[in-house]
């Protein structure tokens, strides 16, 4: 047990330290000024110093090798558990989903930014990995060892069913990240105070359509994860749907983005408004994930 945990540590620690790089990074960007006309906030190009360039790279390698440690961590849980019900799942409890979710997350990242190359997104997203591994770790001692399963949980369910709906509440996660990042940037724009800062971020229709591809990739995960908990319900206790507070406050986060899809296709959503909504509806799979799990009880209190 001793093994994971050292490791869960070091993600951490190696989470943190991505993130000051990243915001480092932010900091450290010197864009060229630009003349403006008058009554015009001032622009800026993007254009990096060699340092802030170099802590860039740091930051993406700190941030893979934390990823790599983490999964280290899953793995080895994986293997504590093996040993000691037979079921190899290494997020059976809240300290090892939530350390799940966080893998989930770095991952993500980590592909968007190979794939379009903004590190400065990584204040944000990387921030929630780290939060995510932070709560973790704040949980009791009790909570962060590999208990047996009750017999509900031993199950091949818990393979499909947890991992597919852990990964729709990363995708989430960035989504309310981005979100974040867009409301401070356009209201910077807004005020006309568009500081090096804020001009180290990217453009605000770049940050929107990245908000709504990670939603698009969470919604119809956490439906599969629904459909999926619900088999596995009337496979472990006779029924299909109990309205127990973890599977109502799952189909009301699913409601949640799925008006914010209907919203943006029919009604144009996007923007400001947009953003708003995805923090929104971060805060509710917050609440759903975490909030549920220690303030109401029922049939999955033991997670």
């Amino acid at each position: 047990m001793a093994r994971s945990l050292f490791l869960f540590d070091m993600t951490f620690w190696l989470y943190l330290a991505a993130l000051v790089l990243y915001v480092t990074y932010m900091l450290a960007k010197r864009p060229a000024m630009s003349l403006a006309p008058a009554g015009h906030p001032v622009e800026y190009s993007d254009n990096d110093s060699g340092w802030a360039v170099q802590i860039g790279q740091v930051a993406t390698i700190v941030t893979v090798f934390g990823w790599i440690v983490n999964s280290l961590a899953l793995f080895t849980r994986a293997y504590e558990r093996m040993q000691l019900s037979g079921t190899f799942a290494p997020w059976s409890n809240q300290f090892e989903a939530m350390s799940y979710v966080s893998w989930a997350i770095i991952l993500g990242y980590v592909l968007l930014e190979f794939r379009y190359r903004i590190k400065a997104i990584g204040a944000f997203v990387v921030g929630i990995g780290f939060i995510a591994m932070g709560a973790a770790s704040l949980l009791p001692y009790r909570y962060q060892t590999a208990e047996p399963l009750v017999p509900a949980l031993n199950s091949y369910w818990i393979y499909i069913h947890v991992s597919v709906t852990l990964t729709s509440y990363a995708a989430f996660a960035m989504a309310g990240g981005l979100g974040v990042m867009y409301l401070l940037k356009e209201r910077a724009e807004r005020q006309g105070k568009v500081s090096r800062l804020y001009a180290s971020f990217p453009d605000l229709e770049t940050i929107d359509e990245l908000g709504y591809k990670a939603i698009m990739v969470g919604f119809p995960l956490l439906a599969f994860g629904v459909i999926l908990g619900a088999m596995w319900a009337n496979y472990a206790w006779g029924g299909y749907w109990s309205w127990d507070p973890k599977e109502t406050w799952s189909l009301i986060v699913w409601l949640i983005y799925g008006a914010y899809i209907h919203a943006r296709m029919t009604h144009g959503w996007e923007g400001r408004r947009a953003a708003i909504y995805a923090v929104f509806g971060f805060l509710m799979v917050i609440f759903c994930f975490w909030g549920v799990n220690f303030l109401l009880s029922g049939l999955h209190a033991y997670a």
